[in-house]
């Protein structure tokens, strides 16, 4: 009855242990989530201004680079509906905001950090990008980024992709650059696989977890002592 309890007694120490270090591993997950986020800032893209391009296509334009701004989760980006609710009960207007002193007004009024600005303009085949990522509480221009490009508009829209990535300062992945013909298709390397290398690791950490409080189970079992032999008759003697 005693070796029983004490059996009983091991399983449940390595299956809390067992518990605890999942415990602990999802914390330093999440835990390590919550910091990124806190360190990045908040940051709300104005309708870039289109120069022989309709206001409309400026528009569509304007959400490629916010959509990619978002991917490089370098910001936290206001979405576009909140942003124009805040707005409208605001009463304001963004429409002929050009300024960096408007655009820091507005940028006020969304509570966000960080302001982001610019224009497209077409000339024939060709296509120029400006933008400009500024603070709102100082006002200042931190990052300007500008482009001409001349070609198709499946080209122009992975040039405004690029030009998202260099305007939080960061190099562009490697599969955009080949598409713009900045770098080969070889080097293409997917921005995935540096995201789930912890939670591969932690599954690793847990397998290996397991399988030595298996082992430490079934050792604890063959160590258990043999169960005594009932006693043999001598023989009628």
């Amino acid at each position: 009855m005693a070796i029983k309890l004490k059996e009983i007694f091991l399983k449940k120490n390595i299956l809390v242990a067992f518990i605890f270090i999942f415990s602990f591993l999802v914390a330093q997950d999440l835990s390590g989530f919550e910091k990124e986020s806190q360190g990045r800032p908040t940051a709300a893209v104005l309708d870039f201004i289109g120069s022989g391009i309709t206001m409309q296509e400026a528009q569509v334009l304007t959400q490629r680079l916010g959509s990619e701004l978002v991917n490089t989760e370098a910001l936290i980006m206001v979405e576009r509906s909140q942003m124009d609710e805040i707005m409208e009960e605001q009463g304001f207007q963004q429409s002929g905001c050009t300024s960096a002193e408007c655009a820091a007004e507005i940028g006020a009024l969304l509570g966000v950090q960080k302001m982001i600005s610019g224009s497209f303009g077409k000339i024939g085949n060709s296509y120029t990008i400006e933008a400009r990522l500024f603070a709102v509480e100082s006002g200042e221009t931190e990052r300007t980024v500008s482009k001409t490009y001349k070609g198709e508009v499946d080209g122009l829209l992975t040039e405004i992709q690029i030009v998202a990535w260099e305007l939080v300062g960061l190099k562009a992945p490697q599969e955009l650059l080949a598409k713009a013909g900045i770098a080969p298709e070889k080097e293409v390397a997917t921005k995935e696989k540096k995201g789930g290398s912890k939670w591969f690791r932690n599954i690793i950490i847990l397998a290996l977890l397991g399988g030595g409080a298996y082992v430490a189970l079934q050792g604890a079992d063959a160590n258990l002592p043999e169960p005594p032999q009932p006693p043999t008759n001598g023989g009628g003697a």
